[in-house]
């Protein structure tokens, strides 16, 4: 990528579970300051792997860098504790909406904002907040556990908002939803992407829509960043037609197997 200053660098690294399972092998990424990446790949390519590493929740599951390293507007972050990290402006959005489901919609944003701020600064977000999520507004003093998938995810990326990222990690923010509330959320996190100019590294199954929301994208296969570049080049890739966006020329669904022509990718960053 050129003509932005990368906020997130990530410099061949290899990531292994337990100290023995290799899961990332390699793998380079850059996220432009202000701008969205995405990230595809099929289950188990090591996409929320690659997240995890970002945001320092691998140690919860024992997991590691163990080679590489991950920089964040040029300083390491690879050796930080998450809570670290995340004071720095990294906040990743875990797949499955996960709120605090015994706290109210509020409540749950209140605990985004914890590590910064004072009580006006909160309270400013919190109107940002329900200014780009009106619903969450009117649901606000509902226990979260009570509220739909839809407003739940309102809530993981709205209590993201309030910890006031300069990168934004976004692990499968369509899955299980309506298609009417995924194209809610995705004009919603467009809309933060270029009015409060935060950073986003996306994962989503959902490619067509990935491909259009973000300029530039990587493929992951078995832990191996095998294709990269702008999302127009890679909608008229022919591997990226058939297996991710739809059926081959005779009309039927590719397996993963089948697309071996992948041009393997050189290892640009140092």
């Amino acid at each position: 990528m050129e003509g932005k200053e990368s906020i997130l660098k990530i410099n061949n690294i290899e990531v292994k579970y337990h100290e023995v399972i290799l899961v990332l092998k390699g793998v380079s990424i850059e996220v432009p300051g202000g701008g969205i990446v995405a990230l595809l790949g099929a289950n188990g390519a090591g996409k929320s792997t690659t997240l995890k590493a970002i945001s320092g929740l691998l140690k919860h599951e024992d997991g590691k860098v163990t080679d590489g390293s991950i920089e964040l507007m040029g300083e390491r972050i690879d050796r930080l504790e998450a809570e670290e990290i995340a004071k720095r402006g990294i906040f990743q959005i875990i797949e499955g909406r996960r709120v605090f489901e015994h706290l109210t919609v509020e409540e749950n944003l209140r605990v985004g904002a914890h590590l910064r701020g004072n009580g006006k600064a909160i309270k400013e977000r919190l109107e940002m907040v329900y200014g780009y999520f009106p619903r969450l507004k009117e649901v606000r003093n509902v226990t979260a556990g009570f509220i739909s998938g839809g407003e739940q995810q309102m809530t993981v990326i709205g209590r993201a908002m309030m910890a006031q990222p300069k990168l934004m990690l976004l692990d499968e923010p369509s899955m299980g939803l309506a298609p009417m509330l995924i194209k809610e959320i995705f004009d919603i996190i467009t809309m933060l992407n270029q009015k409060e100019k935060i950073s986003i590294l996306l994962v989503e199954q959902n490619v067509k829509l990935a491909l259009t929301v973000a300029p530039y994208a990587y493929v992951l296969e078995n832990g191996r960043i095998v294709m990269d570049d702008t999302s127009e080049k890679l909608k008229e890739n022919p591997d990226i037609r058939d297996f991710y966006l739809g059926l081959t020329d005779v009309g039927g669904r590719k397996s993963f197997r089948d697309v071996k022509h992948y041009k393997r990718r050189k290892r640009w960053l140092t």
